[in-house]
């Protein structure tokens, strides 16, 4: 019992997740909301990247992208490959992401200020983006828990399904409602399936 309570918000989420992560509803396709805005920022850290070679070219915006994260205080991460260019001699681009949210920064060394977009997500779009969090937050222990509680839930459902055979053998007098309630969910999983294939 107290296993099946340990997992079952999870298993909700990830249910709910994974039928949107794979079928887009109109229902969920929440348009993101942006902001922006500008700040001081101490520009002469950005680093430039002329006549560098690619690896030092990749190091130096890593770096780039290091300070801006420090500097604005948010725990959003780039991508694998870091996401951040001089667009033009003055200023430096940057793009981030963390769940819920986007970033795009525009660091102006000769001016010393950052213009800042911020686009929020839909809630659909930030739980579908929870299916990707430990692979886009490697140094995240946070993040990292979306792998280790599926991990336990798998666990949790298996002993489960065990114990249940289990008990469905020894216990003859509840058999009866035990057919009625595996059929009835058997009905149910058949017609959710046949909604998403024939309903998109």
């Amino acid at each position: 019992m107290y296993g099946g309570l340990l997992c079952f918000s999870y298993l909700l989420v990830l249910g709910i997740s994974t039928l949107n992560f794979s079928h887009a509803y109109d229902l969920t396709q929440t348009p993101s909301s942006s902001t922006t805005w500008s700040q001081p920022f101490p520009a002469n850290q950005i680093v430039k990247t002329d006549g560098k070679s690619a690896d030092e070219s990749r190091a130096i915006r890593r770096d780039n992208n290091g300070v801006i994260l420090h500097t604005l205080g948010t725990f959003a991460t780039s991508t694998a490959e870091p996401d951040g260019r001089w667009i033009d001699p003055d200023t430096y681009r940057a793009h981030f992401i963390r769940p819920g949210a986007e970033y795009e920064i525009n660091v102006h060394r000769s001016q010393g200020t950052a213009s800042i977009t911020r686009k929020r997500q839909s809630v659909w779009a930030t739980i579908r983006g929870l299916h990707g969090s430990a692979v886009a937050y490697t140094g995240s222990i946070f993040a990292g828990t979306w792998t280790w509680y599926t991990e336990l839930c798998a666990l949790v459902v298996i002993a489960q399904g065990l114990t249940g055979v289990y008990l469905f053998a020894i216990r003859r007098r509840d058999r009866r409602m035990s057919f009625a309630l595996l059929g009835g969910a058997g009905i149910l999983s058949v017609a959710l399936m046949l909604l998403v294939t024939f309903g998109g």
